[in-house]
């Protein structure tokens, strides 16, 4: 329980990224959301990807973190990927490979025949890159700051403090939430059941796992509440912290790298968008509208 707790706990240590200012990390997960949206190519995305992944390793996190980083991030990738190349619609399209052939008893005269498409690969390779780097770059900043650092990277960013709160309590008990699911496993296997199991009784063992879990959860919600209610909580009040942040020279660097070029190149999408839209034609942007048409 305290192993399966500690994967999604943060780690205190003495490290390039764990120093960063935590509103340099938001500013930094801000800026690859707008990038991953621009960039629609699978090996430009890949190379952005290999960004938050240099942060994992010099953030020297525990091993177990880097196998739960590694899996998610390849499940997810050929999740989708493998999804999209079976039901891409778009035109055109290159069969690479039959599974059903059109001419199968029932699945094949039900379906039209079911195919792996190239051009639905390489789309499902794009989102799930995109899925990937936006994950990687969540856990890196969750892994390696502590949420009252997050809550006041948010609101020094001007988040509204209500929003702001109910984030970070989120993630507080996220860890609760995940320790809570493990004793509740550990307990149903003492008794000779197999809680995890795949099979006809699946349904009814997640019900049984779950049951316990929210009902935690929904006393853990009112004690929450009966506390902020007790303490007078006001998320529209003035308020003031002990610990006073302050930007360093590398905390702008980063900033300033990051956020530039993500605008850089949402700059350059929109201009091609207007283009091909044809709405709004500069001659002299044609090297623009190029680098914009390759990424």
């Amino acid at each position: 329980m305290l192993r399966m707790r500690s994967l999604v706990m943060p780690e205190q240590k003495d490290t390039w990224v764990h120093r960063l200012d935590p509103r340099a990390k938001i500013l930094c997960v801000m800026a690859a959301g707008l990038t991953v949206i621009c960039l629609d190519v699978p090996e430009h995305l890949f190379a952005l990807l290999l960004f938050p992944l240099a942060g994992h390793i010099l953030a020297r996190f525990q091993p177990g973190k880097y196998l739960v980083t590694g899996s998610v991030l390849l499940i997810g990738v050929w999740g989708i990927a493998l999804s999209q190349a079976l039901f891409y619609h778009e035109w055109p399209r290159t069969v690479v490979f039959t599974l059903v052939p059109p001419d199968f008893p029932l699945l094949g005269w039900f379906t039209g025949g079911v195919y792996v498409y190239e051009e639905g690969f390489v789309h499902g390779m794009v989102q799930g890159l995109r899925f990937a780097t936006m994950t990687a770059f969540g856990l890196l900043v969750t892994w390696t700051t502590e949420p009252r650092d997050i809550l006041l990277g948010l609101t020094a960013l001007k988040v509204p403090y209500g929003l702001a709160f109910m984030f970070i309590t989120s993630v507080r008990f996220l860890p609760i939430l995940i320790s809570e699911i493990s004793t509740v496993v550990s307990v149903q296997r003492l008794r000779g059941a197999n809680p995890v199991k795949i099979g006809p009784g699946s349904i009814r063992s997640a019900v049984s796992v779950l049951t316990p879990v929210l009902a935690n959860c929904v006393r853990r919600a009112s004690i929450l509440g009966s506390s902020c209610e007790s303490r007078a909580f006001n998320p529209t009040g003035a308020r003031s912290s002990l610990v006073e942040m302050h930007w360093r020279g590398r905390d702008l660097a980063v900033c300033t790298i990051a956020m530039g070029f993500a605008l850089s190149c949402f700059a350059a999408k929109i201009a091609f968008w207007l283009y091909k839209a044809e709405i709004l034609y500069i001659s002299n942007l044609r090297w623009l509208y190029q680098i914009a048409r390759e990424l």
